[in-house]
């Protein structure tokens, strides 16, 4: 404990000695400029530094001479020269500058992407334009190379893509995540960030995006209210509301969602399975009906201590009190009926405190429950019968800490350093009871314990003309169970412009995935009385090595080349058993998954009333396990990806949208993933000063966007078809008042919760 204090007051010590020199840019109105360029000079002129204003208009120079000149420039405004002493300049105030045109039109085109610092930055309400985009989710998908599939983004060229906010990781998990954002209105969003390498002190590894929330300066309530209907088999939908009153000081935020979902997945099954030289044709379809609410509430305090210094408490509460689910299958072998009832509650509690001059602390508890019965009844078209109850659960504990520090070394030159910790208790149980029939079940009742320590130190480097460079690594020592593991994870990224129309960018990462703590159980769950799902004691966490290259032309056109290597690698994959007539799918580690290839990002224009994004991507997969049961594997395919985003704007309040994809066939394990392409269509009005929205959307209108999957592989012989119930109709109506700028929430990471 001694040894932790102390670690906290160096970071403490060591912020006290920054040489920062900062302060604020505004208008004679005092409202805050953005984007005005500050130029340090020594009384001789010679020049130091150059730093360029934030949206709240505050700016941080490195360097700080005894004495100093200050040049602030910006189009819109008169230069202003100042000089000064010490690290607080305080409030430059800018007079704007008169411009006499006389017939003049000037046309121009805004950046499609900007590179600050090695991060792609995208303005998000430039990047969605006029098109049928209601919240920051919807926007993220968006950004290029970015593809989303059932609340997961992905990131061309990547492999696990995390967002962040502000900076910092969330511990929340994909679902939620998709929850909240699609809450959070685009206007209080000021930036999103790509990195294809993360720096460590985003306390994530590989490729991220970083949401950056607008803060408010002045007094204000607003907020945001919104219905939706979606019909997809079922009719279902939701409402939510988000306020936020600010001032100056503070702020506080309120957010509550009441969703009801209703779920229909249908799957036709065709099993050839080979059992003592004898083979069974099995035929089933299988209707999976799921039916709950869900309740999302989260409230955030903020305090601003300064115009650099803030403190961040939250709370964020999901509740799923009566979830349940419904199994019905028939078939040529058996019939069979379950039923699932599920009850989830979590908790969590943030605290974060940022200092302006550079160190940064924080913490977070989170407590997870969920609580399960479900029934099975089987009946076998030979005469045999089985069926069972179950009772489970699963109880988690989590805490997490961070410090990071991060300090001028002079020459543009920058020193990171930080630590974080991470601990976890799961108890996850499955009691069975009524067994009939030979079905193979086993009680569970497991206690596990996790920790996660990180040290990282990174040297960066940022020149005047937008070239950066950055170096890191990081220590880490992770123990499960029986398993412990010290390993050391650089990072590099390579920036350069030889020109604001030629840019380069190069970065390597490395990245470690953990698997959910239900998977590593030896647990046996029966999905029908013909397929389980089974755990996987011992089932390993997998590393990732990634890179990539990107040239970016005219801050528009992007080419990118990438290679990723995943050791270890695990993915829920099925088996026909030799055994027993069974279908068993588990995780298992294979020796690597291996990626390489390219996309192509050419965003274009035609006159006022169409913007569209072209991605294609093309690479070569290659996957290889030995130890997949009896049958292992060496597998690889060339694959091809292709989206074209249309937004055709018909008026000033009236806007439609084409999105069309295709994906040539994929391998996954065994499997053989089919073509699968998308077509969706929507529609956006705005009206009442745009404080009021109405849009529509049907997606993947020829229901095609869910594969077909076959295995042939060593006397293996099995077809799925999914390709049922995913087009959707949605309906949206939005309401915003008092100018709102909500803010961007935080989910709690709970993906590797739950049976």
């Amino acid at each position: 404990m001694k040894v932790g204090i102390g670690i906290l007051l160096l970071f403490f010590v060591a912020s006290l000695q920054a040489q920062n020199i900062t302060g604020v840019i505004t208008n004679n109105k005092k409202q805050p400029i953005d984007g005005a360029t500050i130029v340090l000079q020594t009384t001789d002129s010679t020049y130091i530094n150059a730093s360029i204003s934030n949206v709240d208009g505050t700016f941080v120079l490195d360097s700080q001479p005894e004495e100093y000149r200050l040049i602030v420039q910006h189009l819109l405004y008169k230069t202003k020269e100042i000089t000064g002493k010490g690290r607080d300049v305080g409030v430059i105030r800018l007079d704007p500058q008169d411009y006499a045109l006389d017939e003049i039109v000037v046309k121009a085109e805004r950046p499609f992407v900007k590179v600050e610092d090695g991060r792609l930055g995208y303005d998000l309400s430039v990047l969605a334009g006029d098109g049928v985009v209601n919240n920051a989710y919807e926007a993220l998908a968006k950004l290029p190379g970015v593809k989303e599939s059932k609340g997961v983004l992905t990131l061309a060229g990547t492999g696990n893509l995390t967002v962040v906010l502000n900076g910092k990781p969330t511990t929340m998990e994909a679902g939620q995540l998709e929850t909240l954002l699609r809450n959070t209105p685009l206007d209080r969003v000021e930036k999103a960030e790509v990195m294809y390498s993360a720096p460590p002190e985003y306390h994530v590894r590989g490729a991220v995006i970083n949401i950056v929330l607008k803060r408010s300066h002045d007094y204000s309530f607003q907020g945001e209210v919104n219905a939706d209907y979606t019909n997809q088999y079922f009719n279902s939908g939701g409402a939510n509301g988000n306020f936020r009153l600010s001032t100056p000081k503070m702020a506080f935020d309120v957010m509550y969602g009441a969703n009801d979902v209703k779920k229909m997945e249908y799957m036709d099954l065709y099993s050839r399975h080979t059992l003592k030289n004898q083979v069974y044709d099995i035929r089933q379809n299988e209707q999976l009906r799921m039916k709950y609410w869900n309740h999302n509430f989260r409230t955030v305090f903020e305090y601003n201590l300064n115009d650099k210094d803030n403190l961040n408490l939250a709370y964020t509460g999901s509740f799923t009190p009566d979830q349940h689910s419904n199994s019905l299958t028939s078939g040529n072998y058996q019939a069979s009926n379950v039923d699932k009832y599920v009850e989830t509650r979590m908790h969590n509690v943030t605290l974060q405190y940022h200092s302006g001059s550079g160190f940064d602390v924080g913490g977070d508890y989170t407590r997870y429950t969920s609580d399960n019965n479900q029934t099975l009844s089987a009946d076998y078209t030979e005469g045999g019968q089985s069926c069972f109850s179950i009772i489970g659960g699963q109880k988690i504990d989590r805490y997490s800490i961070y410090a990071d520090r991060k300090r001028s070394l002079g020459k543009e030159w920058n020193l990171s350093y930080g630590m974080s910790y991470r601990f976890a208790k799961d108890r996850d149980f499955q009691t069975y009871d009524k067994v009939v029939g030979d079905i193979q079940t086993e009680n569970t009742d497991s206690r596990l314990h996790e920790h996660t320590a990180n040290v990282y130190v990174s040297l960066s480097k940022n020149y005047a003309t937008g070239t950066s460079v950055s170096v890191s690594a990081t220590g880490e020592y992770y123990t499960i169970g029986s398993y412990r593991k010290w390993a050391v994870y650089p990072q590099a990224s390579l920036t350069y412009v030889k020109s604001p129309e030629h840019l380069f960018q190069f970065s390597l990462s490395t990245d470690k995935t953990y698997p959910g703590y239900w998977d590593m159980q030896s647990s046996v769950s029966h999905l029908n009385g013909y397929t389980e799902l089974w755990g996987t004691p011992g089932l390993k966490p997998s590393t990732t090595y990634n890179l990539n290259g990107n040239y970016i032309w005219k801050q528009k056109y992007i080419f990118g080349l990438f290679f990723m290597h995943t050791s270890d690698f695990f993915v829920q994959t099925g088996y026909q058993s030799t055994d027993r007539l069974a279908l068993i799918y588990k995780n298992t580690n294979w020796n690597y998954m291996q990626m390489w290839g390219a996309n192509v990002i050419l965003p274009f224009k035609v006159g006022n009333w169409l913007d569209s994004r072209l991605t294609l991507i093309g690479m070569q997969v290659r996957q290889c396990c030995d130890d997949f049961f009896d049958i292992p594997f060496n597998r690889k395919k060339w694959m091809f990806n292709g989206s074209l985003d249309n937004t055709f704007k018909v008026s000033k309040n009236l806007a439609l949208e084409l999105i069309g994809s295709l994906q040539t066939p994929m391998i996954q394990g065994t499997f053989d993933i089919e073509t699968v392409y998308n077509l969706t269509a929507g529609i956006k009005w705005g009206f009442a000063n745009d404080r009021i929205s109405l849009s529509a959307r049907c997606s993947d209108l020829f229901n095609s966007g869910m594969p077909n999957l076959k295995v042939r592989f060593k006397g293996q012989h099995l077809d799925m078809n999914n390709g049922f119930y995913s087009r959707a109709f949605t309906l949206l109506f939005n309401y915003r008042f008092g100018g709102y700028k909500k803010k961007e929430v935080r989910k709690i990471d709970t993906s590797r919760f739950g049976h």
